[in-house]
């Protein structure tokens, strides 16, 4: 019987010793680890490119005593434009689709309805700005209402790759200088975004104040292509060794 409670009291020691063994690692596994130097930084690759894209906005309008009136005299314009702007095309290189269709009332000063009124639009674009300044006036009924100039996305696609490159290439240049301004032995990348391409939001060239009644009466547009701004920002932090 005495041989029993020894070992007994032995089986409890050694249970007790893994279980403190136990509660050790334990902690020694949630201890926080040592703060890391973050260090935020930002670079950016910009590249001045020529404008080779051109956005002309035709519009029609009308008025009636009905909205249907309305619709239907948008609607008859917008066949005959589109038909005459499809034959005076060229094959290649033009994007032809309708815009804003819009029928609203016109109110009166007590409030009530008076009439009818609305627009329809009509967008051309492409690269031949002489071509589609000369097809934006050969669309019976329609006038240009707005032309904005920009870079065509063939070209910002061309350029992307080559400033994502430069951007990251300039955000390492900022880390290493970061780096041994702060005496660290290097620097880790800590996390990172890499931005999409930015061409930037040019405004309109051209703005027509009031719609002249028919190609014959338009002036002939004066359009000078400028220049445009690409650029990819990258972004992130490190953390300094």
């Amino acid at each position: 019987m005495p041989n029993d409670r020894r070992c007994a009291r032995r089986g409890w020691w050694a249970l007790g010793w893994v279980a403190a063994l136990m509660v050790s690692h334990v902690w020694a596994g949630e201890a926080p680890a040592a703060p890391q130097r973050l260090v935020h930084l930002s670079a950016q690759a910009s590249e001045r490119v020529n404008h080779d894209w051109v956005t002309v906005a035709l519009q029609t309008r009308a008025q009636a005593s009905d909205a249907a009136a309305v619709q239907a005299q948008l609607a008859e314009t917008l066949r005959h434009a589109l038909a005459a702007l499809r034959a005076r095309a060229p094959g290649e290189g033009v994007e032809l689709s309708t815009g804003a269709f819009v029928v609203q009332p016109r109110y009166g000063r007590e409030g009530q309805i008076v009439g009818w009124q609305g627009s329809a639009e009509i967008v051309v674009q492409g690269r031949d700005v002489a071509a589609l300044a000369a097809l934006a006036q050969s669309a019976p009924g329609m006038a240009v209402a707005s032309v904005r100039m920009g870079v065509a996305p063939t070209t910002q696609q061309a350029a992307q790759v080559a400033l994502r490159r430069r951007a990251i290439e300039a955000f390492r240049r900022q880390a290493d200088e970061v780096a041994q301004a702060f005496g660290a032995r290097g620097w880790v990348l800590h996390e990172a975004n890499v931005g999409n391409l930015d061409a930037g939001s040019p405004p309109p060239v051209l703005r027509a104040a009031t719609l002249a009644v028919g190609p014959a009466e338009a002036a002939p547009l004066p359009l000078e292509p400028g220049q445009g701004t690409l650029s990819v920002t990258v972004s992130g932090s490190i953390a300094l060794q």
